[in-house]
C-alpha cells in the first residue's frame, strides 16, 4: 500500500511540474506572436509518409495534445482526396521517410494521390532512397525524385518464413497440433522444417497476384510497358546516376534545394497542418462512426501488448460496438479491419456484437493490410465487405493444441508429478504429449469450430457451406482473389466503404466519428496507474526478424491459452 500511495504522490507531483511547464511555454508563445499574413495565393500541400504512420489510434505520446498527433495514414487519405478540389492547392509534394505500412494501406495511400492527380494539379514524389514499397506509392505522382546519392533497391518482393522444428528440437520442445483445413498452414512453423506443398502454393498464388498488381501499377504510373518494368526489377539500377539515365527517376536532386524551388514560388503549407483542419468540422447532422479494429484478436480488453503493438480485444471491441448500437446520433457503422487474425472464441464473440449492432443499422466493413483468419470471421456478418486489391484475406480455417515442455524443463532440472481426476483432466497439459484419444477429441472440437466457421460465413455471404469450404480450408487471398470468389463485396478502401454505409443508411450530409478516441496525457496517466498488468519490454540489440518471431511466439501463447483455438494467419504475411 505504501509504494501505491508513494507512485500516486509521484505521478501527482509530475502532473503538476508538467502543467507549471506547459502554462510558462503558453505565456511565451502568446506574448511573442507576431501578427498573423494571409497568403491567398494557392501553394504546394507537403505531404511527409513516416514509418511511425499508423492505421488506427494507439497510445500516443504522454506530453503531445491528441490534436497535435502525426496523422493516421486513412486521415492521410482523406485529407489527399480534398486538395484534390481546394483552391488553396497548387500542386503536391509527397516526401517519403519510410514506409511502416502493409500492402493494402500503400494501395489506399497510392490510390489517393492517383486522385489528386485527376484533378489535373502537379505531384511529385521525394525520398532519399526507395523500396519497392515506397516507389510503388511515389509512381502515382507524374514525377519522381531521389537525393543524388540514394540508394533505388526496386528489386521485388520477398517473404522469409521462420520454422522452429529444429529449435524444438534442439530443446526438447514437442509441438502437438491440429489443424482444420488442407491449406491453413499457420501451424506449420511449429511442427516442421519447411513449407508443404500445399503451404508453397498457396503462398506463390498470392505472391504472384500481389506482384502482378503492384507492377502494373507502377507500370501505368511510369507510361511503361509490364515488361519495362520486370526489366527493371530483375537488374534493378543501384545508383542515383544509372536510376535517372535508366527512367526510374526523373530527378537527382537534394531535399533542401527542393524546397527552396517550392518556397521561391508561391510557398508550400505543412501537410500535418493540412491533415489536422480536415480531422473536424463544425457539420451537423447525423454521424457515420469508423471503427478500427487493428491489431491480433484475444479475450479481454485489449490494447498494447508487451511489445508495445497493438491488440484487439473482444471485450474491449464489443463495448465500442454496443455503446454505437444504443447511439441514436450514428447512423451507420463501418468496422475499419486490420487483423490477421487470433483467438477463434475472441472472433466469436466480437462476431455475434456485430450481428447484433448489424440489426439495428448498416455496418460495412473496410477490410486494410489484412482481414484474415478470425479478421475475416469479425467482417463476415457485415452489409457489405469493401477490401483492397492487395488487403491479405480469406484464410478460413483453424489450428489448435499445445506445447510439451517437460523436456525442456527437465533440461532446467526441474521435475514434476501429476494428481488427476477425471479421464482427459490433462487434455491441454503442458508436460504430456496427445494420447490417440486426447488428439481425436481434440481434433473433434477443431473440426467442430471450422464448420461453425464455414456456416456463419456461409450466411453472411448468401452462399452454401460447400461453396465457402471451397474457397476455405485456411486458403489465403489477396482482396483482388476474394473478389472473384465472392468472399468481398466491392474493392475499395476507407473512402469507398463509408460512401457504402451513407447509403445503406440513406443519408447525403453526415459527419465522421473515430473510434476508439486517440488518447491524450491524462487518458494514458489514469490507464498506466489503473492497470498494473500492463508491462511492455524492449530487447536491446535484437534483430528485427528475432524480434518478430519471439513476438509470434508469444502471441500463440496468447491466443492457445484462450480456449485453444486458434484463427490467426501463418506467421509474418508481410511481403518486403
Amino acid at each position: 500500500m505504501a509504494n501505491k500511495n508513494r507512485k500516486l504522490v509521484l505521478w501527482l507531483l509530475a502532473f503538476v511540474v508538467f502543467i507549471s511547464v506547459v502554462t510558462t511555454v503558453a505565456v511565451v508563445m502568446l506574448l511573442d506572436t507576431k501578427p498573423v499574413v494571409l497568403n491567398t495565393e494557392a501553394q504546394a500541400l507537403h505531404i511527409r509518409i513516416s514509418p511511425s504512420m499508423t492505421e488506427a489510434p494507439g497510445n500516443e505520446g504522454l506530453l503531445v495534445d491528441p490534436a497535435d498527433l502525426p496523422p493516421l495514414t486513412t486521415e492521410l487519405t482523406a485529407a489527399l482526396r480534398s486538395a484534390g478540389d481546394d483552391e488553396s492547392v497548387a500542386e503536391l509534394l509527397i516526401e517519403i521517410d519510410g514506409i511502416g505500412v502493409g500492402w493494402g494501406q500503400a494501395e489506399e495511400i497510392r490510390t489517393a494521390i492517383a486522385a489528386f492527380s485527376e484533378s489535373g494539379k502537379p505531384c511529385t514524389a521525394w525520398a532519399e532512397s526507395y523500396d519497392i514499397r515506397a516507389y510503388f506509392i511515389a509512381s502515382a505522382c507524374e514525377k519522381i525524385a531521389m537525393a543524388p546519392e540514394g540508394l533505388p533497391l526496386v528489386n521485388g518482393m520477398n517473404i522469409t518464413q521462420s520454422y522452429y522444428a529444429g529449435t524444438f528440437e534442439l530443446l526438447d520442445v514437442q509441438a502437438n497440433f491440429e489443424h482444420v483445413g488442407d491449406f491453413k498452414s499457420a501451424v506449420e512453423p511449429y511442427e516442421r522444417a519447411e513449407p508443404s506443398e500445399a503451404a508453397q502454393l498457396a503462398t506463390n498464388s498470392l505472391l504472384d497476384s500481389l506482384y502482378g498488381m503492384v507492377t502494373l501499377a507502377i507500370a501505368e504510373g511510369r507510361g511503361q510497358t509490364i515488361e519495362q518494368v520486370h526489366a527493371l526489377i530483375d537488374n534493378p539500377p543501384i545508383t542515383g546516376i544509372d536510376a535517372l539515365s535508366r527512367g526510374l527517376i526523373d530527378e537527382r536532386i537534394y531535399r533542401p534545394e527542393l524546397l527552396r524551388r517550392y518556397d521561391d514560388d508561391a510557398g508550400r503549407m505543412k501537410g500535418s497542418a493540412y491533415i489536422a483542419d480536415t480531422r473536424g468540422g463544425w457539420s451537423v447532422g447525423p454521424s457515420i462512426a469508423v471503427v478500427h479494429a487493428d491489431g491480433p484478436i484475444v479475450s479481454g480488453r485489449g490494447g498494447p501488448d508487451m511489445f508495445g503493438d497493438n491488440m484487439i480485444g473482444s471485450r474491449g471491441l464489443n463495448k465500442i460496438l454496443g455503446n454505437l448500437k444504443d447511439d441514436d446520433n450514428i447512423a451507420a457503422v463501418v468496422l475499419r479491419v486490420n487483423s490477421p487474425g487470433g483467438s477463434g472464441m475472441a472472433s466469436d464473440d466480437i462476431w455475434n456484437e456485430v450481428v447484433a449492432l448489424k440489426a439495428e443499422k448498416p455496418v460495412v466493413v473496410s477490410m486494410g493490410d489484412y482481414a484474415a483468419s478470425g479478421g475475416y470471421y469479425i467482417s463476415m456478418p457485415a452489409d457489405k465487405i469493401v477490401a483492397l486489391p492487395t488487403t491479405i484475406t480469406g484464410s478460413i480455417g483453424v489450428f489448435g493444441g499445445k506445447m510439451n515442455l517437460s523436456g525442456l524443463l527437465q533440461k532446467g532440472g526441474m521435475s514434476h508429478f501429476e494428481f488427476s481426476r477425471g479421464a482427459r483432466s490433462d487434455l491441454l497439459s503442458t508436460v504430456e504429449n496427445f494420447d490417440p484419444q486426447d488428439r481425436a477429441l481434440f481434433r473433434h472440437f477443431l473440426e467442430s469450430f471450422y464448420e461453425t466457421f464455414l456456416n456463419k460465413a456461409g450466411e453472411g455471404r448468401d452462399m452454401s457451406r460447400d461453396e465457402v469450404h471451397a474457397v476455405a480450408q485456411g486458403r489465403v487471398w489477396t482482396g483482388k482473389q476474394a473478389h472473384a470468389h465472392g468472399l468481398v463485396d466491392q474493392i475499395g478502401g476507407l473512402h469507398d466503404a463509408i460512401q457504402a454505409a451513407a447509403e445503406l443508411a440513406d443519408i447525403d450530409d453526415y459527419q465522421i466519428e473515430r473510434l476508439p478516441k486517440r488518447k491524450g496525457f491524462m487518458d494514458q496517466l489514469l490507464e498506466e496507474m489503473t492497470n498494473a498488468d500492463s508491462v511492455q519490454i524492449t530487447i536491446a540489440g535484437l534483430p528485427s526478424p528475432a524480434q518478430e518471431n519471439l513476438q509470434a511466439l508469444f502471441l500463440l501463447n496468447e491466443v492457445l491459452q484462450d480456449g485453444g483455438v486458434a484463427a490467426i494467419l501463418p506467421g509474418s504475411m508481410d511481403f518486403h
